[in-house]
């Protein structure tokens, strides 16, 4: 069964789960920042609806263009402003910063900040979340391998993550996901492609 479509590029899959795994919000968006992340906006707009056209608005592509052969690239930055505004509502998250590597790897850097004291102080109040991941996207569909997570300086499983999202996904009464699972790019987009400092959205 497919996942439900994830907020944006799903190449922020990774934040996106991880966020609702620890599941306080972020500072308001800048101005400055909104304007970065427009073009990634405009874009997705328009690819959707070029793959879906409604007859009142229909948006031609291309000329000869078919599904596959049309490709945008933007900026890490630019990802990152994305996020932000994605996020921007995300329980506990105040920051996320991804670094775009080669061959579909992307690192990424989740701030938490659980806005009271823990009891005991087991749990610190703020921690960063870090992850090493690799992206897999076919047929307009995502999926996030892990090959290292932290928390702050402590090494923790991914099946780790898995458990918290399973109970904090019945708690609300959603279905279960995993890190796993294949997630819904937005519409119209039918891969992801990360080079060093740029994602590449292929439709």
């Amino acid at each position: 069964m497919t996942k439900p479509s994830l907020k944006g590029p799903a190449v922020l899959a990774a934040v996106a789960i991880l966020s609702a795994a620890v599941g306080a919000v972020f500072a308001e968006v800048p101005p400055e920042v909104r304007a970065k992340a427009a073009g990634i906006f405009a874009a997705l707009e328009k690819i959707e609806a070029e793959s879906h056209p409604s007859p009142a608005r229909a948006v031609p592509p291309l000329s000869g263009a078919s599904p596959g052969t049309r490709s945008l690239t933007f900026s890490e930055a630019e990802l990152n402003a994305y996020a932000a505004c994605r996020l921007e509502n995300e329980p506990y998250v105040r920051a996320a910063v991804l670094k775009l590597l080669a061959g579909d790897k992307i690192e990424g850097r989740v701030t938490i900040d659980l806005g009271k004291p823990q009891v005991s102080g087991l749990i610190p109040q703020k921690q960063d979340l870090l992850f090493e991941a690799r992206i897999e996207t076919r047929d307009g569909k995502i999926r996030i391998a892990m090959d290292s997570l932290y928390l702050g300086t402590q090494a923790i499983s991914p099946a780790f993550i898995d458990i918290v999202i399973g109970v904090v996904s019945r708690l609300q009464g959603v279905e279960p996901t995993t890190l796993n699972d294949w997630y819904d790019l937005p519409p119209g987009v039918l891969r992801l492609e990360s080079r060093p400092g740029q994602v590449v959205v292929i439709y």
